[in-house]
């Protein structure tokens, strides 16, 4: 796993990880990295989403939803952001400085 896809994870495990529906705007920001990590050229893959939440105990619902986000954009699929305004500009600069 890249540390750029580490970071991302970080991020993700700051949101309500128990919730089994993660909220709009975690939902947001999350296709959001991903979008942004294959645009750097390190899509995150459904199995690491899948380990990191394993690992860090997430819901399990959670973490199935956010895996299939990933795997989604990973393999080139549409995904809506309704709120894109939730992936900051910081955690833009933090994944680019890692890959």
């Amino acid at each position: 796993m890249t540390t750029a896809i580490d970071k991302a994870l970080d991020f993700i495990g700051g949101m309500n990880t128990s919730a089994s529906v993660p909220h709009p705007m975690d939902e947001s920001t999350a296709k959001g990295m991903f979008r942004y990590l294959k645009q750097l050229g390190v899509p995150a893959s459904a199995a690491e989403v899948t380990a990191r939440g394993v690992q860090e105990g997430w819901n399990a619902d959670f973490t199935k939803k956010v895996a299939e986000w990933a795997e989604r954009i990973e393999s080139g699929g549409r995904v809506i952001i309704k709120n894109p305004e939730y992936f900051s500009t910081y955690m833009k600069e933090e994944l680019r400085a890692l890959v």
